[in-house]
């Protein structure tokens, strides 16, 4: 398994009824396997609002289009420029490790997450280790419903996730480095935390604002408008601000820059190479 990864796993209510844990926490459906997705429990994912859910074992579970695990069903809104959709996941003494996939009424896959699409997250102020992960959709002509499915491969159960030591983490809080500690291998599990949200495409960020370069939506980018947003990304993530970057990024695809994707997850790669 690629050990930098990119979290998603999402759960929910049961009945339309939210049970709350951790004081921030919802529970996630509770239920038997289902074989359909027209009869699984759904919950509503509005836009530019945190969902964060705890997935139980108890929670529902889905036997369709090779999920075979506990899974979250999201009912997405029908937006006409598409949306982007970012997941967590808590690594705790465990993790669960979030695959997605989005699919139409008629099951046609739109889009899909797996674990070489994510990316792990260091602790950041009152976040602790995370899995990030992020997916894009873009209705299409026939599309009347879109699902959002967040699942985990049972397949990989006997494998882990390397996070850093907390030893190391704080000599590098301190400015220095400490060798010899090794990364700790976190087992994956069906059940864990998970936090969602999903943002229009083209929607900026609260991030200082920052001069970009004027382009028309009839206009094909210029190659300076493709190198300024290429670097902008790739600057934004050495700085360790990924929200930014995420930000940038959106634009650049609203503006029709090539590969801003592939810079976006190169970059990550790179940076946490360095760390």
């Amino acid at each position: 398994m690629n050990k930098k990864i990119l979290l998603i796993s999402g759960l929910l209510l049961l009945n339309g009824c939210s049970m709350i844990v951790d004081d921030q926490y919802q529970v996630a459906p509770i239920g038997k396997a289902v074989t359909q997705i027209q009869t699984a429990k759904k919950l509503p994912l509005e836009m530019d609002q945190e969902i964060k859910l705890a997935v139980s074992a108890q929670t529902q579970a889905l036997d369709i289009y090779s999920i075979d695990s506990p899974s979250v069903v999201f009912d997405l809104p029908m937006v006409k420029n598409g949306f982007d959709i970012n997941i967590e996941a808590e690594i705790n003494d465990s993790v669960f490790v979030p695959s997605a996939k989005v699919m139409n009424q008629s099951g046609d896959i739109r889009a899909e997450l797996d674990d070489e699409g994510l990316v792990y997250l260091k602790p950041r102020l009152a976040d602790g280790n995370r899995l990030q992960g992020n997916i894009k959709v873009h209705p299409q002509i026939g599309d009347s419903a879109l699902y959002l499915v967040v699942f985990t491969d049972k397949d990989k159960l006997n494998e882990t996730v390397a996070v850093s030591h907390p030893a190391k983490l704080d000599a590098e809080g301190r400015g220095n480095y400490l060798t010899g500690v090794g990364d700790i291998q976190v087992p994956r599990a069906l059940t864990g935390k998970l936090s969602i949200e999903a943002t229009a495409l083209g929607a900026r960020t609260d991030a200082p604002s920052t001069v970009l370069p004027v382009l028309s939506n009839t206009e094909r980018p210029q190659q300076e408008s493709v190198n300024f947003y290429h670097q902008a990304i790739r600057t934004a993530i050495a700085d360790n601000d990924v929200d930014k970057a995420m930000g940038l990024l959106r634009d650049a695809e609203q503006l029709g820059i090539a590969d801003a994707d592939q810079v976006f997850r190169e970059a990550m790669k790179a940076q946490l190479d360095r760390q």
